[in-house]
């Protein structure tokens, strides 16, 4: 069969002078989620909720925003005050199709399930900003990928693991409580968390991943949902319709040349090619023009790509379990050893030497993954 992709890239509007961890926003919903598992009587409990800026209780608006990176860090910590290091895994178990809200019509009256997770994915951008939602089709399975587009908001488990275990749900909701995907994969280390992910999931877990993805075979995208209402394209006009007006993400100021083009990397490090031709083209300018517009602003196509690339390549080393070969594909390096001489350039050190530093003390001596530096 002809290898068939199509990508559906969720990304908010243009950040202004400040970072895109300070301007990403999430939908209050999902923070009142978080606040329900909190007992009101626990004393840690109020004091991360003070420590958090967040009331108790639901907002007044369910559609009001919340910073990302606050809810990401809040959703971290109320998970180990609560001794519940699976908080954002239970949470999406949990999950029921109504509580999307007003999107739920849209949801329901989908002729196949990939009509439904189409829905989902135009709605992305809408409930939570700076995040891509990547939608790709290869051969008899279609992979949908989900990543905040910000490296300083780390790290992020219980947000991954809640947002993929939540799609999961929905999806057994639509066709069967026995329903399995084809692959799961998170951007964390999954090593010591792998049998609970496997019982939930069941199927292949992978870790250490370029993004966190659920494979669904094309084969259940594209049975009919007998369950649900039948299709009427009319009245979804209108659902529609009305839905953007009321969930649309506002308006931002333009972003500077180089901010745009690095979150462009930072989309597609490890994924997709992030030559300059590519990326000009994504960002509807002439090669030429690129270059020249970005050594305006005192830089280079290749500065920023380093730049982003040592981002997270250092943050990817900082967990202390990814492997060395693993992170020089996700950083978009032709082999380990281009990927090792880019460190030593970086840091003055070869990665093997970060990467120790990051394990736990008694394999601080131990080699790199047993992987020779080239």
């Amino acid at each position: 069969m002809t290898n068939i992709k199509a990508r559906v890239t969720t990304v908010s509007a243009p950040r202004g002078k400040a970072t895109a961890s300070d301007e990403a926003t999430v939908r209050r919903f999902f923070l009142d989620l978080i606040v329900n598992e909190m007992p009101p009587d626990n004393p840690e409990c109020r004091r991360v909720l003070a420590k958090f800026k967040v009331t108790a209780g639901k907002a007044v608006s369910p559609y009001s925003t919340y910073p990302l990176k606050s809810f990401v860090a809040f959703a971290e910590e109320v998970a180990q005050i609560l001794g519940r290091p699976y908080l954002g895994l239970e949470l999406g178990q949990g999950f029921r199709i109504w509580e999307i809200g007003p999107v739920y019509p849209l949801l329901a009256t989908a002729p196949t399930l990939r009509d439904a997770l189409d829905v989902f994915s135009r709605f992305q951008a809408s409930w939570q900003s700076h995040t891509t939602l990547a939608v790709t089709r290869e051969f008899d399975e279609t992979r949908y990928g989900y990543l905040i587009d910000n490296l300083e908001i780390w790290p992020r488990i219980q947000d991954s693991e809640n947002a993929i275990s939540g799609l999961c749900a929905l999806i057994r909701q639509m066709l069967s409580d026995r329903w399995s995907p084809a692959e799961v994969t998170f951007e964390h280390d999954v090593s010591q968390r792998s049998e609970v992910l496997s019982r939930f999931f069941r199927c292949p877990i992978r870790g250490n991943a370029s993004s966190n993805m659920i494979v669904v075979r094309d084969a259940d995208l594209d049975k009919p949902l007998h369950a649900w209402i039948n299709s009427n394209a009319p009245a979804r006009a209108i659902v529609e319709r009305h839905l953007f007006d009321l969930l649309r993400p506002p308006e931002d100021p333009f972003r500077p040349l180089p901010e745009r083009l690095a979150q462009l990397i930072d989309q597609r490090l490890g994924r997709e090619s992030v030559d300059l031709e590519s990326l000009a083209e994504k960002l509807g300018l002439a090669p030429r023009t690129l270059r020249r517009q970005l050594s305006t602003f005192g830089t280079s196509f290749s500065e920023v790509l380093n730049q982003e690339r040592r981002k997270k390549g250092e943050m990817l080393l900082s967990t202390g379990t990814i492997k060395l070969s693993q992170l020089a594909t996700h950083l978009g390096y032709a082999n380990q050893s281009a990927f090792s001489r880019a460190f030593r350039d970086w840091a003055g050190e070869p990665p093997s030497a970060a990467l120790r530093r990051a394990r736990r003390p008694e394999a601080a001596s131990e080699p790199a993954d047993n992987e020779t530096e080239e």
